[in-house]
């Protein structure tokens, strides 16, 4: 086995994570042979240099993914947006070091079926699934196959990969092993699908055939050179994965007593993504898989595809909510509608909102089972029209707002901010004035001549802006500035002022907001 040192600590695992990871990969032995066969296909088709120029040469490749997230006629069972992009960003970062990078192409597709619900591996699911297919893409359908919820799968004749909701997680294993499926890549033990070779064969070598007719297959036998080498026809077909014989869901280390045909120890590597050990303990893709994947996206001419946006939202700071403030009351829900605010972040063409209801009258504990609404908002707009139709006057209700692209669904969502509906209607000057503006510097610390600010208003204002430092001095006034609704940018002559550490001062009929900045040229 490959040492690998494990460094235990006590965590809460959720049940249903550790039960994903004794679930199959439902490709079987002749479906891994068609696999294996494109495989060969694609290295007959580049040369050494070819495959070297492929690897040294990439940048980042964006993969279009479709995806069809199933429910039965009732309406129960699809994976919500929020399952889908946390394993998307899961997925994204296990093939980061191959420049392969995944996005939402075009929006998450809801689908009806009860054939997939019930059963996903029936002839009549794999007709839903191949009609939805959207050509050019990587086609991925989620659902509960209640009924054999035993494994996900790629299918090479539908070139579609259908994921078991109940195999999802956040950190994307399953997902990564069936897209390397779709890349060519065969199990790591092929030939041993459905074959207990520590049953069969413990403490001996394994005949140099295994199987009989159509299944009958050669072992990979363990030596990388020499004349009991043959690793490059057997077995997954890389030489740079070790040989391994082992089919069934199995823990790290694997405890070997099989031999090879001619006596070697196996030495199985359960680091690797496409073998069969827990997720726990896969984490890579050997040297030559990568290229082989490389091999297989340069066929796909539709991977120039390209996502809505490529900023890496995670590494920005999370939205801010304005409207409701914190605690505060949100209506008339004798409206159709009523509104959400959040301040805007620039490179989020989406945003995620959710709205939940709320436990414990004085302490209000978000109550993620009573969803009032989970939904994208996909026109890059700061602010959602939330239908009152599930709202009650007097019932607290918690939101937030995580940004995101068809790309990037790493982001962290705003805090969890609480409002009381109500059924009579609010001023909004009536409302705190931090629910009424915002007032930002766009630079900080401000290497320029000028002093770049923002001012949001849900109202047309009249205000005055003073600049101060730290030891009370007025550095600069400008009075009686108009502000209309929405977002405002002004830019205030600086040149005069030093460096230094100064506080920004907006003063309106409503109440002062002010800004700490830094001047650094």
């Amino acid at each position: 086995m490959k040492n690998v040192l494990l460094i235990c600590a006590v965590a809460f695992i959720a049940l249903s994570e550790t039960f994903a990871q004794y679930h199959k990969c439902g490709v079987t032995k002749e479906a891994d042979a068609l696999i294996k066969q494109r495989l060969m296909q694609n290295r007959a088709m580049f040369t050494k240099q070819e495959v070297s120029d492929l690897m040294n040469n990439r940048t980042i490749t964006y993969i279009p993914i479709s995806f069809h997230s199933v429910s039965n006629s009732s309406g129960e069972g699809a994976a919500t947006e929020r399952e889908i992009m946390d394993f998307l960003c899961g997925l994204n970062g296990l093939y980061a070091s191959q420049d392969l990078q995944f996005f939402i192409y075009d929006q998450i597709h809801f689908r009806t079926s009860n054939n997939i619900d019930d059963n996903a591996g029936s002839n009549a699911s794999a007709v839903d699934m191949y009609g939805w297919t959207v050509p050019q893409t990587l086609n991925i359908t989620i659902g509960r196959s209640q009924n054999n919820p035993t494994s996900s799968w790629y299918s090479g004749f539908g070139d579609y990969i259908f994921l078991l909701k109940q195999m999802m997680t956040p950190q994307a294993k399953t997902e990564a092993h069936e897209i390397g499926h779709f890349f060519t890549l065969p199990h790591t033990f092929y030939g041993w699908e459905g074959t207990d070779a520590e049953a069969e064969y413990a403490n001996s070598n394994v005949p140099s055939t295994i199987g009989n007719g159509w299944g009958a297959f050669s072992p990979e036998n363990v030596p990388r050179t020499g004349s009991q080498a043959n690793c490059n026809s057997e077995g997954d077909g890389f030489c740079g994965t070790e040989a391994d014989y082992y089919s069934d869901r199995t823990n790290c280390p694997y405890f070997v007593t099989v031999r090879d045909p001619y006596g070697n120890n196996l030495d199985p590597d359960e680091t690797n993504i496409m073998s069969y050990a827990l997720d726990n303990c896969v984490t890579t893709f050997s040297a030559d898989q990568q290229a082989a994947i490389a091999m297989d996206v340069a066929q796909r001419s539709w991977v120039s595809n390209t996502p809505n946006g490529t900023t890496d939202l995670g590494s920005l700071a999370s939205p801010t909510p304005i409207s409701p403030v914190n605690n505060g009351l949100l209506g008339s829900i004798n409206n159709p509608t009523v509104r959400l605010d959040w301040t805007a972040l620039t490179g989020a063409p989406w945003h995620y909102i959710e709205v939940y209801g709320t436990l414990i009258p004085g302490l209000w504990f978000v109550d993620v089972t009573d969803v009032i609404y989970q939904g994208y908002q996909y026109n890059g707009t700061s602010y959602f029209d939330l239908s009152t139709t599930n709202l009650q006057a007097g019932k607290v209700y918690a939101w937030r707002v995580t940004p995101i692209s068809n790309y990037s669904t790493c982001a962290l969502p705003s805090p969890y901010y609480k409002f009381e509906a109500t059924a009579a209607a609010t001023s909004i000057k009536d409302l705190p004035i931090h629910n009424q503006i915002t007032f930002d510097l766009n630079a900080n610390p401000v290497s320029t001549t000028y002093i770049p600010l923002s001012v949001y208003t849900a109202e047309t204002i009249v205000a005055s802006i003073r600049v101060y430092s730290l030891d009370g001095r007025e550095m600069m006034a400008v009075n009686k500035l108009s502000f209309s609704v929405g977002d405002n940018i002004l830019q205030l002559p600086a040149e005069n002022i030093l460096n230094g550490i100064y506080i920004a001062v907006l003063t309106t009929d409503r109440g002062t907001l002010q800004q700490k900045f830094v001047i650094q040229r």
